[in-house]
């Protein structure tokens, strides 16, 4: 669901600018918006050796710290295939450095991720630090999200 606005996208080998630090006060923000659904603390991997199956968010730092993408994943291959899909474009596999992963239970609906990916959004105030790109709304982020999953 996030991107980068058509009219400000950069060349496929040019990287946007990073977004702030990544401050250890952040992380667990990634896992309070996934609200009920968190499945786990948030935790980082290399972005070449992620291994995280579920669905949920997940933040991506550059070599300095700095965000350089927030996301949600969802589907059979969770995070980890998310992040596979972007080691395809040349600017992502040469600044993309490790990602957080907060999991969320499998049971998450797509509606409840993009509330969970906008609060974060909002959270980080990466709408005002990153204006060059996009992620959903945060409407109705409580009601979706505060709902106890199915075991």
């Amino acid at each position: 669901m996030s991107g980068i606005l058509p009219e400000l996208r950069t060349p496929q080998d040019a990287a946007p600018p990073p977004g702030p630090v990544l401050l250890p006060p952040h992380v667990p923000l990634l896992a309070r918006a996934l609200g009920g659904y968190s499945s786990s603390d948030p935790y980082w991997a290399h972005v070449n050796t992620v291994e995280a199956f579920s669905p949920g968010l997940y933040v991506v730092v550059d070599a300095k710290g700095r965000i350089v993408w927030l996301g949600m994943a969802a589907g059979d291959q969770g995070v980890t295939g998310r992040i596979r899909m972007h080691m395809v474009e040349p600017w992502k596999r040469a600044v993309f450095h490790r990602v957080w992963v907060a999991p969320s239970y499998d049971q998450i609906s797509r509606p409840a991720l993009e509330a969970a990916e906008g609060w974060a959004a909002d959270a980080l105030d990466l709408r005002t630090r990153m204006p060059h790109r996009t992620w959903p709304p945060s409407t109705n982020w409580l009601a979706l999200v505060g709902q106890q999953p199915v075991s």
